[in-house]
C-alpha cells in the first residue's frame, strides 16, 4: 500500500510541471552559461546550463543532420551519452535548442537558438590548471588539477593537502603528451619535476651562473629540451580603485635545459641586463620565442614596462642557441606588451596576449588575445573572442583547432577557462564556458580563479603520495652549465 501511495503522488508531482497555456517569447532566453551561437567539438561534455528566474525548464535538441533528444527539470540536465551521440551525429550541422521555461506559475516558451557543432576534433582526454584564490597568491588551498572534457570529472594531479605550504605552479605537457611531463614547485622544498614514461626526476636548477630556479617552462618538440625563463617574481599593491594588484619581474634571463644530461645552455642574448621571459619554441623546433623589455627597477615605473616579441634559432643536433635576434614584433613602439607567445602546433600562427604594460597580464583588463600569422608576420587581435576584461594564459589542442584561455569577463575576479575553435580560415568561434553539470551552482559558489590550462591527450599519472615523500626529502639532481 505504501508503494501504491508513493507513486500515486510522484505521478502528481511530474503532472504538476507540465507545461500548458503555454505563451510564446519573441525573444531568446536568458542563460547561464550563455551558450547561445557557440561553435563545439564532438564528445565535449554536455552543455548544461540554467534558465534566468526559472522554477521549471523543458529543453528540446534537435539536430539539422539527425536526432533529437530532451531534459527537464530545475536546469538543463543532458544525459551525456544521449549528448554525445547527437553531437556525433551532428559534426559540421547545428543542434537547435527551445527552451520552455516556468516563470512565475507562467510557462513562456522562447525562440530556439543554436550550438553549431564543428566536424574538427578535440580528441584530447581533458585540460590541465592550477586552481588559486583570486586576487593574489597564496599558498594555501593551491593545486594543479585536471579536468576530463567529456565528463564532468576533475582529479587533483598534486594539491595543498599533499604539499602543505608549497607553491605549485608551471606545469607542463609536451605538446598535450603528458608522457613528458614538468612542474615547479615553489617555498622551503623547492624543485622542478620532470617525469618522462613514468619516470621522475627532481632538478635543482638554480647554478652560480643564473639568478633564480627555472620557471616558466616550454617543451621542445623532440622532448630533450625545455626552454625556461628564469624570473624574480614582485607583486605591489595599487592606492587607486581601479587596479588592486601589479605582478612583475626584478629581473628575468632565459635558458635552455638539456632534460638528458641535466645540463643548462645558456646564451649571453638570454642573458642581458634586458628581461627577458616567457620562451617558446616553433612547431619545427629550430626557433625559440621569447619576450624582452628594458630593465625598469623602481616599482614606481612599472607603467613603463613594456614586452615585445623576439627571436632567436635554435639547433636540435648540437643545442646552440643562434647568435642573432630578431625582433617580431614591436609592441614597445606601439605603447603596448607581448607576453606568453604560444606557437599552434602546425606552425601557422602564434597567438599571444597584449597589455597596455608589464609582464603578467592576468590582471589587467584591456589584456586581449592577439593572433599573428607566421607567413606574413600580420597580427590582429582576436575580437570574437575577447571581452573587456583580462584575456590571458591560452594553450593549443594538438591539432591547432581548438584552444583555451583564461577569461575574467565572469566576475572580473576569478579567472575562468573558455575552449574556442580556430577554424583554417584564422577565424575562432564564440568561446564557451567550461562546461559543468550544474553551472549555477558551481560557478556563482566558486572560490577559485583557474589559470595555466592546457590541454593533455591522455591523463595525467602522477603518484602524489610518493611525490610528496621525494620533495620533502629535498634530494635533488644539480643541473649543470654546459
Amino acid at each position: 500500500m505504501k508503494k501504491l501511495l508513493f507513486i500515486f503522488f510522484t505521478f502528481i508531482i511530474s503532472c504538476g510541471q507540465t507545461p500548458e497555456n503555454v505563451i510564446n517569447i519573441n525573444a531568446l532566453p536568458s542563460i547561464f552559461p550563455d551558450y547561445k551561437g557557440v561553435t563545439i567539438p564532438v564528445d565535449i561534455a554536455p552543455l548544461n546550463f540554467n534558465v534566468d528566474s526559472a522554477d521549471y525548464v523543458f529543453v528540446n535538441l534537435k539536430g539539422s543532420i539527425s536526432g533529437e533528444m530532451s531534459a527537464k527539470g530545475e536546469w538543463a540536465d543532458f544525459d551525456i551519452d544521449s549528448w554525445h551521440k547527437l553531437t556525433e551525429q551532428n559534426a559540421g550541422g547545428k543542434i537547435d535548442v527551445t527552451v520552455t521555461a516556468k516563470k512565475n506559475s507562467k510557462w513562456l516558451s522562447y525562440k530556439p537558438f543554436e550550438i553549431f557543432v564543428s566536424r574538427d576534433s578535440l580528441s584530447e582526454y581533458g585540460l590541465t590548471y592550477r586552481r588559486i584564490a583570486p586576487g593574489y597568491e597564496t599558498f594555501s588551498n593551491i593545486g594543479i588539477f585536471q579536468r576530463d572534457i567529456h565528463s564532468f570529472d576533475e582529479f587533483a594531479i598534486v594539491d595543498h593537502t599533499a604539499l602543505q605550504g608549497e607553491c605549485m605552479n608551471c606545469h607542463v605537457a609536451n605538446r598535450c603528451d603528458p608522457s613528458r611531463f614538468q612542474l615547479h614547485i615553489r617555498g622551503q622544498h623547492s624543485a622542478t619535476l620532470v617525469q618522462t614514461n613514468g619516470k621522475r626526476k627532481l632538478l635543482q636548477t638554480k647554478t652560480d651562473s643564473t639568478i633564480a630556479n627555472c620557471m616558466y617552462a616550454y617543451w621542445h618538440p623532440s622532448g630533450r629540451y625545455c626552454a625556461y625563463s628564469l624570473n624574480l617574481v614582485n607583486q605591489c599593491f595599487w592606492e587607486d580603485t581601479t587596479r588592486y594588484i601589479e605582478v612583475f619581474d626584478r629581473a628575468s634571463d632565459a635558458l635552455v635545459l638539456d632534460m638528458d644530461n641535466d645540463e643548462i645552455i645558456l646564451s649571453p642574448l638570454l642573458k642581458t641586463e634586458d628581461f627577458e621571459s616567457y620562451p617558446a619554441f616553433s612547431a619545427d623546433g629550430k626557433t625559440i620565442y621569447y619576450c624582452t623589455s628594458k630593465p625598469y627597477m623602481n616599482q614606481g615605473e612599472i607603467t613603463k614596462m613594456r614586452y615585445d616579441l623576439c627571436a632567436i634559432s635554435f639547433d636540435e643536433k648540437t643545442g646552440k642557441i643562434g647568435d642573432y635576434v630578431d625582433t617580431i614584433i614591436h609592441a614597445s613602439k606601439m605603447g603596448k606588451s607581448v607576453t606568453h607567445p604560444r606557437p599552434s602546433y602546425d606552425g601557422k600562427y602564434i597567438m599571444y596576449s597584449m597589455a597596455d604594460y608589464s609582464v603578467f597580464p592576468i590582471h589587467h583588463p584591456e589584456a586581449d588575445l592577439y593572433i599573428m600569422d607566421i607567413s606574413t608576420g600580420e597580427s590582429r587581435a582576436l575580437t570574437e573572442v575577447n571581452s573587456s576584461r583580462a584575456e590571458s594564459f591560452h594553450n593549443w589542442s594538438r591539432n591547432s583547432r581548438w584552444f583555451v584561455f583564461n577569461s575574467r569577463r565572469y566576475n572580473n575576479t576569478n579567472n575562468l577557462l573558455y575552449i574556442a575553435h580556430f577554424g583554417a580560415d584564422g577565424k575562432a568561434g564564440k568561446p564557451f564556458m567550461l562546461p559543468q553539470k550544474n553551472p549555477k551552482e558551481y560557478y556563482h559558489k566558486l572560490i577559485h580563479s583557474f589559470n595555466v590550462p592546457d590541454f593533455t591527450k591522455d591523463k595525467v599519472e602522477l603518484d602524489i603520495r610518493e611525490f610528496a615523500s621525494e620533495i620533502y626529502n629535498d634530494e635533488r639532481i644539480q643541473v649543470k652549465v654546459r
